[in-house]
């Protein structure tokens, strides 16, 4: 289990490493798009997701999460490599449209990986602190790789896609080397099915995973608040670009101090599982979205050190989100079997609250746009907390540390 759980870390570093996210607004409006079309292309990336989640999901469950998180790697490849000599917005539609799949495959996939492979041995009650290390390891990557895009940016604003690609490949050769996890999924029928048959198994599949999630009060709660959160961290990878440069930073600058929002990010992920004893899921519940709505709704408002500090509280909120969000999903699903289903189906609501947002944010143009994010953080706040003291059992679930 050592060898995988090291490989599996890696993975998840690699993965994620995009070295194009500090620079991609100016690169495509250096291509010739405007910042309307760059949200709208947001809103499709989550269109794509919600169309494709649930079925990549039972493709995970059926075929294997390794084979998934592979094919995932392989496909963020291309989508790099035809973003980097991209000129037109139908072209960067099909590289977004290959990310959005490229996502799904993993999005799921590597939490289900992960969650089974301790249970095999036995450990399933470390899932949340390892989780925790999981998403550091993201993070830090993260961290890494947008240093390096902005770094990359000042000699040539394609360069960092065509890098990104490269730490793709690497992501798949991880992803190869990894345990095969077949074995450890349902087993397949001892009789070759037709096409027709398999199509209704797979589909039956899927509506059980959505009967999971509407007949389970907590879990449809914890979708719905990671929705919200989802939306607000989300919204940030648009947003301080044209924030920062509107301030005059250089892209090397944004680079880094994206790099510095990620590195506390990491931190506070590999703190999740300690931060979690200390002060309990349900006060960091609110404390995360709380702060992040009031930190949206300041940020148009300060100037100099304060921004960085705000940028500071969104990096906590960023860095807390997985190692809180997902042991508590993780908890409520009782089937393992439809595990990278429902999370997949978690992932449809959240990147279908995004796919919304986005078209939104867009019409106001990027200095309204943080404003609108408080506004939506503080709506959310009050309509969950509303749902939370209607129906505390419902809600609430068991006070126990994953």
């Amino acid at each position: 289990m050592a060898r995988d759980l090291r490989l599996f870390y890696l993975f998840r570093m690699l993965a994620t490493s995009y070295l194009w996210v500090p620079i991609f607004v100016p690169f495509m409006i250096s291509r010739g798009l405007t910042f309307r079309d760059i949200m709208i292309l947001g809103g499709v990336y989550s269109a794509i997701v919600i169309v494709v989640e649930v079925p990549t999901g039972a493709f995970a469950d059926r075929i294997g999460r390794r084979t998934s998180m592979m094919l995932g790697a392989l496909i963020m490849a291309g989508s790099c490599l035809i973003a980097y000599q991209a000129s037109s917005f139908t072209e960067f539609l099909i590289s977004e449209s290959l990310a959005a799949i490229s996502m799904s495959l993993c999005s799921g996939a590597d939490s289900a990986y992960l969650f089974d492979l301790l249970a095999e041995n036995g450990v399933a009650h470390e899932y949340g602190r390892r989780e925790g290390t999981a998403s550091a390891w993201h993070q830090a990557g993260s961290a890494v790789a947008f240093a390096g895009g902005g770094l990359l940016a000042e000699i040539d604003l394609a360069l960092p896609y065509l890098v990104t690609a490269a730490v793709a490949m690497a992501a798949f050769a991880t992803a190869f080397t990894l345990g095969d996890d077949r074995s450890r999924l349902a087993a397949p029928s001892p009789q070759p099915m037709s096409l027709a048959l398999e199509w209704r198994s797979w589909t039956a599949h899927m509506r059980a995973a959505f009967g999971d999630v509407f007949k389970n009060g907590r879990l449809a709660w914890i979708i719905g608040y990671s929705a919200v959160v989802f939306v607000l961290l989300r919204a940030t990878v648009y947003l301080y670009q044209p924030y920062l440069n509107a301030r005059s930073f250089s892209y090397s600058e944004i680079g880094f101090i994206f790099a510095g929002v990620y590195l506390t990010a990491s931190f506070v992920a590999h703190r999740g599982h300690a931060l979690r004893q200390r002060f309990g899921d349900e006060t960091l519940l609110w404390v995360l979205l709380g702060g992040l709505a009031v930190s949206f709704v300041l940020m148009e408002e300060l100037r100099g050190p304060f921004v960085l500090a705000l940028l500071g509280v969104q990096a906590v909120a960023n860095g807390l989100y997985s190692p809180l969000v997902k042991p508590l999903l993780n908890r409520e699903i009782t089937d393992s079997s439809r595990r990278a289903t429902v999370l997949s189906v978690e992932s449809i609501f959240r990147r279908g609250a995004m796919g919304l947002f986005a078209p939104v944010a867009g019409f106001y143009g990027a200095s309204s746009a943080m404003t609108l994010c408080g506004i939506l953080g503080l709506i959310g706040l009050i309509v969950l907390a509303t749902l939370a003291l209607r129906r505390p059992d419902a809600w609430r679930g068991q006070p126990t540390i994953d």
